[in-house]
């Protein structure tokens, strides 16, 4: 295979593409609430909230991803690059993405016949390379600066954090949240006291804004004023030096 090939092959399908996981263990664990019910028992947050706990982690999302990348790198003095010492490697992989939710962190209130769901922020829940789909192309020799273990290593966790920033700026993370949400409505609605009598909304945790955060860099860099800052106490003065000095003037 050509290197000019594999490439123009990898740009075909550089960006991805998103897919919806089929969330078996949701379906799981809801068929065994449903089949192991005795008599009617009321529908409370606890109980909801320890099947939908069952689920661990909720992966809605998988991003599916290919890619081709260079490394570089030189032995270097004060930051100047020592020649003839310049090793690199091209080298094309593919691997997943998977997005969701930890349950583990959900929370659940009734009120009023209706269920409120909610869910901690979206986080990705794995990012693997398949090491079987990694081809290495023009492999430098250089005898002074070689190629080491840790170069592929390190070249790999770098890679993996570009293509979690695309894959959140291509909008994994929203929608990730939407799949959240459609999964688990339909999911409660396979229990027909919870489809009949009940409204269910699923909302996610708004992340806490620091009140600095907020400020803005005039208000940071503006001076305290003189009512802003904390009264002085003016020197107490002594009387019977101001007799003194009064009793000297007047002689």
């Amino acid at each position: 295979m050509k290197v000019s090939e594999g490439i123009g092959n990898i740009k075909k399908s550089i960006t991805g593409f998103l897919t919806i996981a089929i969330f078996v263990a949701a379906i799981f664990f809801a068929g065994i609430w449903y089949a192991g019910r005795n008599g009617d028992p009321k529908i409370t947050s606890t109980t909801i909230l320890n099947q939908l706990q069952e689920a661990n982690e909720l992966t809605t999302m998988e991003y599916h991803y290919t890619k081709v990348g260079k490394f570089e790198n030189s032995l270097n003095i004060n930051g100047w690059d020592i020649p003839l010492t310049r090793k690199s490697f091209l080298l094309t992989y593919e691997g997943e993405i998977k997005a969701g939710v930890d349950m583990s962190k959900a929370n659940v209130q009734i009120q009023d016949h209706v269920i409120t769901i909610t869910l901690p922020e979206i986080e990705i829940l794995s990012n693997a390379i398949d090491e079987s789909s990694i081809e290495v192309y023009d492999e430098t020799r250089n005898i002074f600066n070689p190629i080491k273990i840790e170069d592929y290593t390190a070249f790999a966790t770098k890679q993996k954090q570009i293509v979690e920033e695309e894959a959140i700026e291509n909008g994994l993370y929203s929608q990730a949240a939407t799949k959240a949400q459609d999964v688990i409505i339909k999911l409660l609605n396979m229990i027909p006291d919870v489809a009949e009598n009940y409204t269910i909304k699923v909302e996610f945790e708004t992340a806490k804004e620091d009140p600095q955060e907020d400020m803005t860099e005039d208000e940071a860099d503006k001076p305290t004023t003189d009512s802003q800052k904390e009264p002085t106490e003016e020197p107490k003065q002594n009387p019977d030096k101001n007799l003194s000095e009064d009793l000297g003037n007047e002689i």
